[in-house]
């Protein structure tokens, strides 16, 4: 029985990778289609620069607005739905080429995404695997 609700418990959270993608111009976040999960929308967002402490833009919605905002989701877009004052807004910053930022994200409550992209010096965007990561 100690298995089974192991097993339960243990299935209710679950992992996407996501991708940053050049669309018209702009930015865009997906899920990657050969991740094991493959959830349509989210209700939080946070880009960062790697081993820096500075959110380069973040927002979130309530849990009753998560498939308000379907993916792909570009970056600095305001999220539909009522903001979580836990996760303030942070308004898009100017992202830089050659830095390596970290793309997390949650859908309803126990689905959790994340990615690394660059932006190359001919303004291209380069998807990062974590096993490229740099040491902190």
């Amino acid at each position: 029985m100690l298995v089974a609700l192991s097993m339960a418990l243990g299935g209710c959270s679950y992992a996407y990778n996501l991708l940053a993608l050049m669309r018209d111009g702009h930015i865009v976040f997906i899920v990657d289609p050969k991740s094991p999960s493959v959830p349509s929308c989210l209700r939080r967002i946070e880009v960062s620069a790697e081993g820096e402490r500075s959110c380069v833009w973040r927002d979130s919605v309530d849990y009753e607005d998560a498939c308000a905002n379907k993916f792909p989701i570009p970056f600095g877009a305001k999220l539909t739905g009522h903001p979580q004052p836990e996760w303030p807004t942070i308004d898009a910053k100017l992202l830089r080429p050659g830095i390596i930022y970290e793309v997390s994200t949650t859908t309803g409550a126990t689905g959790y995404g994340e990615g690394r992209f660059m932006i190359d010096a001919n303004g291209r965007i380069v998807n990062k695997n974590f096993s490229e990561a740099t040491s902190r």
